[in-house]
């Protein structure tokens, strides 16, 4: 009798096990961008513009808003919470980093000697004329954060994560680990969090998806953060931890580029700046008056990037071409960019005409960064909070 029970125990054992091995998450095969695919129907949709209460931009406190404007937000943030999020997080994109030179990174061995504080003070004062020339034109700036996280409510922690900026792989999936260590000791658990990216910064967020959730990639990814220099072993112990948290990434104005890890804990979203239904750019037409919406979505492309100033990054970017696609190439560029491709392949796109088009007969492309830097001014932050909580908060 207790021979059978045994027995039948085990089988049961062994059928529980092979249901949970062919249940277990499949890896992500986290392919580049094929700029020459036609965008799957349903993964993209055109979103209008909404009118909005107007902001009070050359103020940007709470208490100088308009009670409508107050009220939506505080809406916003209602939804937000009842969703259970304890964290939102903006990450910028390049250019407007503590280091897009990466000079500071070169002078980090004789700078570190100066003392403890000095390399963090010295990035600190690196970032502020992006902050004081650019405002909120293609720039999450500190009045930005700390607005919206009031105007959501006050008790969502909002952090503006700070990279180096720098145009290659290495400096995003250096920033990917940066902001691996961040989210790990923020206390998550199984919560919820949002991250924001613009720009580049949406492939600072695409590599963390790599490192958290299971990915072809995830192992030639851990080799270059080894062969960078970082523990990778307490590094995995991190990705393990905000893997158990639920991660909703939105990206604005992202290049399409590198693949994602997403599934049941992970949920992405991106919006594009974007004239008219048919999800296509032209990569010069109309350029003086951004006519066609965002361009540097369609020029920051795969071969776009900047060589790593020294011979070992060099190395280790040709060998993250493999995965995430060509870094420098100019003759691919070319190739990739005459397809005007909007549509990530991976997550759901939202087209939408942020209203930035030229009007007179002077050029505004300058002004508006090429149609590239309204997604974080101030005049879009009400809209952008609601779309967010349309979509992921209903």
């Amino acid at each position: 009798m207790w021979l059978e029970l045994t027995l039948l125990l085990l089988l049961i054992v062994a059928l529980a096990g092979l249901v949970a091995w062919r249940l277990r998450p499949k890896p992500a095969l986290c392919q580049p961008q094929q700029y020459d695919a036609v965008p799957q129907p349903g993964t993209f949709a055109v979103r209008p513009l909404e009118a909005m209460p107007p902001i009070a931009r050359e103020t940007p406190v709470l208490d100088a808003q308009s009670a409508a404007w107050r009220e939506a937000m505080a809406q916003a943030g209602l939804r937000l919470r009842r969703a259970g999020v304890r964290h939102v997080v903006f990450v910028h994109g390049t250019f407007v980093g503590h280091d897009p030179t990466l000079l500071l990174s070169a002078l980090e061995g004789p700078l570190s000697a100066l003392g403890p504080g000095f390399m963090p003070s010295l990035q600190r004062l690196s970032k502020l004329p992006s902050d004081r020339v650019l405002r909120d034109l293609g720039n999450y700036t500190p009045e930005y954060v700390s607005l919206f996280q009031k105007a959501l409510g006050g008790d969502i922690p909002t952090t503006r994560f700070v990279w180096s900026s720098a145009n290659n792989h290495v400096a995003r999936l250096r920033a990917a680990v940066q902001l691996l260590r961040l989210l790990a000791t923020s206390d998550l658990g199984r919560k919820r969090a949002l991250l924001l990216g613009h720009s580049h910064g949406g492939q600072v967020l695409a590599l963390l998806t790599q490192l958290v959730y299971p990915a072809r990639t995830a192992e030639a990814l851990w080799q270059a953060v080894r062969d960078a220099g970082e523990p990778t072993e307490a590094l995995q112990e991190m990705a393990h931890t905000v893997s158990r948290a639920r991660l909703d990434i939105a990206t604005f104005g992202m290049p399409p580029r590198y693949g994602w890890a997403t599934g049941r804990q992970c949920r992405l979203l991106h919006v594009i700046n974007h004239r008219g239904a048919e999800p296509r750019g032209s990569s010069l037409a109309g350029v003086l008056h951004t006519e066609n919406g965002d361009y540097v979505h369609q020029w920051g492309i795969s071969g776009s990037d900047i060589p790593p100033g020294n011979a070992k990054e060099r190395e280790l970017a040709a060998r993250l071409d493999a995965i995430l696609g060509e870094g420098y190439d100019v003759k691919a560029w070319l190739q990739h960019v005459r397809h005007g491709a909007r549509v990530p392949r991976d997550g759901f796109s939202y087209l939408v005409d942020y209203g930035d088009k030229g009007t007179g007969p002077l050029p505004n492309c300058l002004a508006t960064c090429f149609g590239h830097g309204i997604y974080t001014s101030y005049d879009a932050m009400l809209f952008n909070a609601r779309l967010l909580a349309d979509h992921f908060y209903r």
